[in-house]
Protein backbone atom coordinates (compact mmCIF):
# COMPACT_ATOMS: atom_id res chain seq x y z
CA UNK A 1 0.00 0.00 0.00
CA UNK A 2 2.95 2.78 0.74
CA UNK A 3 4.81 1.22 -2.30
CA UNK A 4 1.30 2.51 -4.31
CA UNK A 5 0.99 5.98 -2.26
CA UNK A 6 4.60 6.91 -2.90
CA UNK A 7 4.22 5.95 -7.08
CA UNK A 8 1.24 8.04 -7.14
CA UNK A 9 2.45 10.74 -4.92
CA UNK A 10 5.45 10.76 -7.55
CA UNK A 11 3.52 10.46 -10.44
CA UNK A 12 0.71 13.22 -9.38
CA UNK A 13 4.13 15.37 -8.53
CA UNK A 14 5.42 15.22 -12.18
CA UNK A 15 2.28 16.05 -13.48
CA UNK A 16 1.95 19.04 -11.57
CA UNK A 17 5.36 20.32 -12.70
CA UNK A 18 4.24 19.48 -16.47
CA UNK A 19 0.96 21.41 -16.01
CA UNK A 20 3.30 24.52 -14.30
CA UNK A 21 5.69 24.36 -16.95
CA UNK A 22 4.96 27.41 -20.02
CA UNK A 23 6.64 30.04 -21.84
CA UNK A 24 8.60 32.75 -19.58
CA UNK A 25 7.27 36.38 -20.21
CA UNK A 26 10.27 38.38 -20.68
CA UNK A 27 10.63 41.39 -18.67
CA UNK A 28 13.82 42.61 -19.04
CA UNK A 29 16.71 42.85 -22.33
CA UNK A 30 18.80 41.49 -19.85
CA UNK A 31 16.92 38.52 -19.16
CA UNK A 32 16.28 38.20 -22.93
CA UNK A 33 20.53 38.34 -23.33
CA UNK A 34 21.02 35.28 -20.63
CA UNK A 35 18.03 32.95 -22.32
CA UNK A 36 19.24 33.99 -25.52
CA UNK A 37 23.36 32.76 -24.17
CA UNK A 38 22.32 29.94 -22.78
CA UNK A 39 23.04 26.49 -23.69
CA UNK A 40 18.87 25.45 -24.17
CA UNK A 41 17.91 25.89 -27.00
CA UNK A 42 15.02 28.82 -27.28
CA UNK A 43 11.79 29.92 -29.00
CA UNK A 44 10.72 33.24 -29.02
CA UNK A 45 7.26 34.56 -29.98
CA UNK A 46 7.27 38.19 -30.77
CA UNK A 47 3.83 39.15 -29.88
CA UNK A 48 0.98 42.20 -29.35
CA UNK A 49 -2.06 42.58 -27.79
CA UNK A 50 -3.81 43.89 -30.44
CA UNK A 51 -2.90 41.17 -33.13
CA UNK A 52 -5.35 38.81 -34.03
CA UNK A 53 -3.35 36.19 -35.63
CA UNK A 54 -0.71 36.90 -32.46
CA UNK A 55 -4.20 35.95 -30.16
CA UNK A 56 -5.13 32.53 -31.96
CA UNK A 57 -1.76 31.14 -32.20
CA UNK A 58 -0.69 31.94 -28.45
CA UNK A 59 -2.53 29.12 -26.77
CA UNK A 60 -0.81 26.69 -29.05
CA UNK A 61 2.33 27.97 -28.33
CA UNK A 62 1.77 27.79 -24.60
CA UNK A 63 0.76 24.32 -24.67
CA UNK A 64 3.77 23.10 -26.76
CA UNK A 65 5.76 24.45 -24.26
CA UNK A 66 4.75 21.98 -21.69
CA UNK A 67 4.96 19.69 -24.28
CA UNK A 68 8.77 20.45 -24.87
CA UNK A 69 10.71 20.94 -21.13
CA UNK A 70 13.91 20.49 -23.14
CA UNK A 71 13.51 24.36 -25.38
CA UNK A 72 13.02 27.67 -23.45
CA UNK A 73 10.03 28.89 -24.92
CA UNK A 74 9.85 32.95 -24.07
CA UNK A 75 6.88 35.52 -25.26
CA UNK A 76 8.03 39.24 -25.90
CA UNK A 77 5.69 42.15 -26.01
CA UNK A 78 6.19 43.86 -29.37
CA UNK A 79 5.12 47.08 -28.43
CA UNK A 80 7.42 46.92 -24.68
CA UNK A 81 10.47 46.19 -26.17
CA UNK A 82 9.53 47.82 -30.07
CA UNK A 83 12.98 50.07 -29.67
CA UNK A 84 15.15 46.53 -28.15
CA UNK A 85 14.42 43.47 -28.68
CA UNK A 86 12.32 43.74 -31.63
CA UNK A 87 14.49 46.08 -33.64
CA UNK A 88 17.49 44.21 -32.89
CA UNK A 89 15.94 41.05 -34.26
CA UNK A 90 14.48 42.65 -37.67
CA UNK A 91 10.87 42.34 -36.53
CA UNK A 92 8.36 43.49 -38.84
CA UNK A 93 5.46 42.13 -37.80
CA UNK A 94 3.84 39.60 -35.34
CA UNK A 95 3.56 37.03 -34.24
CA UNK A 96 6.94 36.05 -35.84
CA UNK A 97 9.09 32.65 -34.09
CA UNK A 98 12.84 32.92 -33.54
CA UNK A 99 14.55 29.54 -33.26
CA UNK A 100 17.97 30.07 -31.17
CA UNK A 101 20.60 27.95 -29.28
CA UNK A 102 23.51 29.34 -28.01
CA UNK A 103 22.70 32.81 -28.96
CA UNK A 104 23.21 32.30 -32.55
CA UNK A 105 19.60 32.30 -34.24
CA UNK A 106 19.19 29.36 -36.28
CA UNK A 107 15.27 30.07 -38.32
CA UNK A 108 12.59 32.62 -38.04
CA UNK A 109 8.81 32.23 -38.95
CA UNK A 110 5.88 35.12 -38.97
CA UNK A 111 2.84 34.48 -38.96
CA UNK A 112 -0.30 33.04 -37.29
CA UNK A 113 -0.78 29.63 -37.23
CA UNK A 114 -2.33 26.07 -35.79
CA UNK A 115 -0.51 23.75 -33.37
CA UNK A 116 0.32 21.15 -36.01
CA UNK A 117 2.23 23.56 -38.22
CA UNK A 118 4.16 25.25 -35.15
CA UNK A 119 4.78 21.45 -33.67
CA UNK A 120 6.30 21.12 -37.41
CA UNK A 121 8.66 24.37 -37.01
CA UNK A 122 9.70 22.96 -33.63
CA UNK A 123 10.38 19.57 -34.35
CA UNK A 124 12.30 20.78 -37.43
CA UNK A 125 14.68 22.96 -34.81
CA UNK A 126 14.90 20.56 -32.59
CA UNK A 127 16.65 18.26 -35.45
CA UNK A 128 18.95 20.85 -36.59
CA UNK A 129 19.55 22.73 -33.17
CA UNK A 130 23.51 21.14 -32.06
CA UNK A 131 23.81 19.36 -29.45
CA UNK A 132 25.91 19.87 -26.46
Amino acid sequence: MVHKTLALTALLCQAALLAAAGPITIKSVDQFNKLYKSDKPMVAMYTATWCGPCKSTKPHFIALAKEHPDITFCIIDFDKFETTLVKKAGIRGVPTFKFSHKGKTLSNKSGGMGKPALRKLITAFKAKCPKS
